[in-house]
């Protein structure tokens, strides 16, 4: 018998982990090209999974840590660029989605 220990490539799952928060739709229909400056690396990374409400997620994927940034900075980043466009009032948290679709 043989065991496999690396990537399954044809496997129909998927997931992802990010820090940021679900917004409405609305809201980032209505992002300005200077909102997104300001946001930077943090992008809308999930349309609604099958596990949520549908509300889109913004945020930067952790992923994206950059190899001069810690955890804590990368919280912060992401944090404060949110909080500027959108107000003081966004909670910020790390998501973690994953689903089979087979």
């Amino acid at each position: 018998m043989k065991v496999r220990m690396g990537f399954v490539s044809n496997s129909s799952s998927s997931s992802f982990c990010v820090f940021g928060s679900y917004m409405s739709g609305e809201v980032l229909e209505k992002l300005t090209d200077e909102d997104w400056y300001v946001l930077g690396e943090a992008k809308i990374l999930d349309h609604g999974s099958p596990n949520c409400d549908g509300d889109p997620m913004m945020g930067r994927s952790w992923t994206s840590i950059r190899d001069d940034e810690t955890g804590g900075e990368f919280k912060a980043n992401v944090k404060a660029a949110m909080e500027k466009v959108f107000g003081e009032k966004v909670q910020c948290g790390s998501h973690e989605e994953g689903w089979y679709d087979g």
